[in-house]
């Protein structure tokens, strides 16, 4: 089977690339469907492109330029973007412009009638000042069970040791008990609850050991 083939072939974490054609889909797979509320529309093609442009683009949050890509060959399977809370926070406005526009005065007139959905978007505390944050994960579905979801983590626990940060933290839905318990197998515990508008989510943190930082890989 096509899954047997995967399993043989070696999967590597790379910088991704702002060419990459399944980030951005990627990214909306993570983000579920509060992708509607942020592009402000329900339409496919226009969530669709304003995640392309989000991800070519720089200085968002959806940008590659924060971003891995889990890749067997030329094959991307799964992405993952992770930055210090301090560099993410900085980010909420600078995306929301981007947003802005990308989508014109449609956006203008969403956010007109739901201010209290964009402000929560853009104002939870998501994360401590302290850690270091994985902003999204998602794997194309034919791609799970393969244990890249530990390596995609596995590999922002080494960028947070290198950036001499000694907590991880990621938002978890609270509709999504299956990703719970992979976070707290791998040594993730819940820290708090954030409850905005339609959003619920847990936070989580994992502490890091003073393990040794390898060196030398690019």
């Amino acid at each position: 089977s096509g899954r047997g083939v995967l399993m043989n072939q070696e999967i590597v974490i790379e910088k991704a690339s702002a060419a990459s054609t399944v980030g951005a889909t990627l990214n909306s797979m993570a983000v579920g469907d509060m992708v509607e509320i942020m592009t402000g529309s329900s339409d496919k093609t226009v969530i669709e492109n304003t995640m392309v442009a989000l991800w070519q683009g720089k200085n968002n949050r959806f940008s590659h330029e924060f971003a891995y890509e889990a890749k067997m060959g030329k094959k991307t399977l799964g992405m993952m973007t992770c930055y210090p809370v301090t560099v993410m926070d900085k980010l909420a406005i600078p995306t929301a412009k981007q947003i802005l526009q990308i989508r014109g005065m449609a956006m203008v007139s969403y956010a007109l009638k739901h201010p209290r959905f964009i402000y929560a978007l853009l104002t939870m505390e998501e994360g401590k000042k302290d850690e270091f944050h994985v902003g999204s994960i998602a794997l194309l579905p034919e791609s799970r069970g393969l244990g890249i979801g530990k390596q995609l983590l596995q590999k922002a626990e080494a960028l947070a040791r290198e950036a001499s940060f000694s907590k991880i933290s990621l938002t978890v839905r609270e509709d999504n008990p299956k990703a719970r318990q992979l976070y707290e197998r791998i040594g993730y515990r819940r820290v708090g609850h954030i409850a905005r508008g339609p959003l619920s989510l847990y936070r989580m943190m994992k502490p890091l050991s003073k393990g040794e930082i390898q060196h030398g890989e690019a």
